[in-house]
C-alpha cells in the first residue's frame, strides 16, 4: 500500500475536502481525487460519500480511519527509533507505557539511567496493555509497565511476569461545581449520575474490564467510556460533565482548583498496582537496574 495514499486520506478526513487538502499540500485537487480513487481501488470498498461542497467517510471509511491512523503512527515512530541510532551502541532499552498517569513514575526512573549511561539509547512506546503485552512476549519491548486494578494485568499460564513496582488506591474525580465534591467520599450510588471516564490512547477493553470488575454495581457498560486524552478527560470532569478514574499518588491532587479526587465507599477494592511486564528469562543488568529504580523511589509519588 502506497504510504503517502494513506497520509493523504487521513488529510482528506481532517479537512473534510479535496480541494482544501489539495490547496495545503500544493498539489492539484484532481491528483488528490486520484489517489483516492486509487486508493478505495485498492481496498475494494467507497471510503467517502462525496457531496457538493464537501465529502464525509462511509461506515467502511470511519473503520478504515482508525486502521490507517495505526499504520502511519507506527510507521512514524519506527523512523524516529530508527533515527535514534545514528551513533552505535551496545546499550539499548526499549521500554513501554500505557498511559500519561505513569509517565512520570517512567520518567523519573529513565532519567536517573541516563545520568548514569550517559550513551544509553532508549527507545519509548505507548499502547494499550494488550498490544504492550504482546510487544513483550514478541522480544520488541524489554519491559512495559501495566496496571492490576479489578483483575490482573496478564492472565494465568501467560509467559511473561508482572513485577510490582508501585501501589496506591483508585480515586474519582468529581468537579468542584458538583455537590458532591463536598462529601469525603462516594457512595457507590453516586457513580451513576453521571457518564464516567477512563483514559486510553488505544480502544482497548482491557481498562474497561478492569474498572466493570471493581465496580461491579455498574451494570450499565454505555455509562464507562473511553477518551482518547488525559487532558480531554479532565476537561470533562473539571466542567461536571462526566467524572473519571485517576490513580491516587500518580497525579497531583492537591493543588487542584476545579477538581476534587474522592475515594469510593467500597474501599476494599479500590486498590491498584503498577506493574512491570518481563518475559520470565529476562535478565539483563539494564533491565534489572531499572526495575530497581522503579521499585525504590526513583519513580517517586507526584501527589502533593
Amino acid at each position: 500500500m502506497d504510504f503517502d495514499r494513506l497520509q493523504t486520506f487521513l488529510k482528506v478526513v481532517q479537512y473534510g475536502s479535496f480541494q482544501q487538502v489539495a490547496a495545503h499540500e500544493y498539489r492539484s485537487q484532481r491528483t488528490v481525487s486520484k489517489q483516492m480513487a486509487q486508493l478505495e481501488n485498492e481496498l475494494q470498498v467507497t471510503l467517502f460519500e462525496r457531496g457538493h461542497n464537501k465529502i464525509q467517510l462511509t461506515p467502511q471509511g470511519r473503520l478504515f480511519w482508525a486502521s490507517a491512523q495505526d499504520i502511519v503512527n507506527n510507521y512514524t515512530s519506527a523512523l524516529t527509533e530508527l533515527q535514534q541510532f545514528k551513533t552505535p551502541t551496545n546499550q539499548v532499552l526499549r521500554v513501554g507505557y500505557f498511559s500519561a498517569f505513569e509517565q512520570q513514575l517512567l520518567l523519573n526512573a529513565l532519567y536517573t539511567l541516563k545520568q548514569r549511561y550517559a550513551n544509553l539509547q532508549l527507545v519509548i512506546r505507548q499502547g494499550s496493555n494488550e498490544h504492550l503485552t504482546q510487544q513483550v512476549m514478541d522480544g520488541a519491548l524489554d519491559l512495559a509497565l501495566s496496571i492490576s486494578y479489578g483483575r490482573p494485568a496478564i492472565t494465568a499460564g501467560t509467559k511473561l511476569t508482572a513485577v510490582p513496582l508501585y501501589h496506591n488506591q483508585m480515586v474519582i474525580g468529581v468537579s468542584r461545581l458538583n455537590p458532591l465534591s463536598k462529601l469525603s467520599e462516594l457512595p457507590p450510588s453516586s457513580l451513576t449520575t453521571l457518564p464516567i471516564l477512563y483514559y486510553s490512547p488505544e480502544s482497548s477493553t482491557f481498562l474497561l474490564e478492569s474498572f466493570l470488575a471493581s465496580t461491579p454495581l455498574m451494570q450499565n457498560h454505555d455509562q464507562i467510556r473511553r477518551v482518547t486524552s488525559a487532558e480531554q478527560m479532565h476537561l470533562l470532569v473539571a466542567l461536571n460533565q462526566a467524572f473519571a478514574f485517576y490513580p491516587a499518588g500518580l497525579v497531583p491532587m492537591s493543588h487542584d482548583e476545579q477538581v476534587v479526587y474522592l475515594p469510593i465507599a467500597d474501599e476494599a477494592r479500590q486498590g491498584y498496582e503498577i506493574v512491570a511486564l518481563l518475559t520470565k528469562h529476562a535478565s539483563q543488568p539494564l533491565i534489572d537496574e531499572l526495575v530497581g529504580l522503579l521499585r525504590d523511589g526513583h519513580g517517586a509519588s507526584v501527589s502533593g
